[in-house]
């Protein structure tokens, strides 16, 4: 059976940003409180989580291409998980504070909270043609009861060895879904990253989550450069065991108590006011 090896180096540019920021890398394990979480979408694969005061940045991204139109503009966070150096994914330039960054896979510890992050190619080997990324981070971890799984811009499938390596099941799963094939013959050319729509929805044959918060697809603030699939591409994918929840903001309250237990939900952030 397949192991995979955590990274443990990141490009000298990368490594240079995050130099300025407070990097946790140790691996005991805390449980996190029960209560209600907040979720925040600032676009593309970018959210904020919040707990019992505490603050996770995931994605920063700099504005441009798929980001090109959102402000940029993050609050002040606790912890920022990046699952790139890529600048649409891990953009850090500008984060505000002195907030813990997390950036490469292993199991770490920061605010009484344990995060698990497993590597995963953006595509798979076929869809690359040529083209070269950084290693995607998947992370996992639990707060105020609910397991989260943030999948980055992945486009490898999951297997059974990364299901049990990010923590199992999780609730709440944060999905590509808007991917591409690569552009070569273009202008501009367009990089393979992230889930297909059609590989979006095999990913949660073995994920099961109890929500699905897509991201990486084509939103209203990107360029004419963007060549990502628009959401209804993967909703219009999805069976009759799961509902869709199109939200008029692009934040939301979930706690443990009420998620459902009989049907997945998608939820869909509006993006008009990022």
């Amino acid at each position: 059976m397949k192991r995979r090896q955590f990274i443990q180096t990141a490009s000298a540019s990368a490594l240079g940003a995050i130099a300025s920021h407070r990097l946790f890398q140790t691996s005991s394990v805390a449980q996190a409180q029960t209560g209600n979480v907040s979720v925040q979408w600032y676009g593309h694969t970018c959210f904020l989580i919040q707990h019992n005061g505490v603050k996770i940045l995931v994605n920063p991204y700099k504005s441009a291409g798929c980001t090109a139109d959102y402000r940029g503009d993050f609050p002040t966070a606790d912890i920022v998980l990046i699952t790139s150096q890529l600048f649409d994914e891990g953009y850090i330039e500008n984060l505000k504070g002195d907030p813990t960054v997390l950036w490469q896979a292993g199991q770490f510890e920061a605010e009484g909270i344990v995060f698990n992050g497993i590597s995963l190619d953006h595509a798979n080997a076929e869809r690359y043609r040529g083209w070269r990324f950084p290693t995607n981070v998947a992370w996992s971890w639990t707060i105020g009861g609910i397991g989260f799984l943030h999948l980055g811009g992945a486009g490898e499938q999951v297997d059974i060895d990364d299901f049990i390596l990010t923590g199992g099941a999780a609730d709440v799963v944060m999905l590509p879904v808007g991917g591409t094939d690569a552009h070569v013959n273009s202008t501009p050319s367009f990089p393979p990253k992230g889930y297909l729509p059609t590989q979006a929805v095999k990913t949660l044959d073995l994920l099961q989550p109890k929500v699905i918060i897509p991201t990486h697809y084509l939103g209203t603030g990107a360029d004419d450069t963007c060549r990502l699939n628009p959401v209804d591409d993967f909703l219009g994918l999805l069976g009759d065991d799961v509902t869709t929840k199109k939200l008029g903001t692009n934040r939301t309250q979930l706690s443990a108590s009420s998620l459902s237990k009989d049907k997945t939900e998608v939820i869909v952030f509006n993006d008009s006011s990022l």
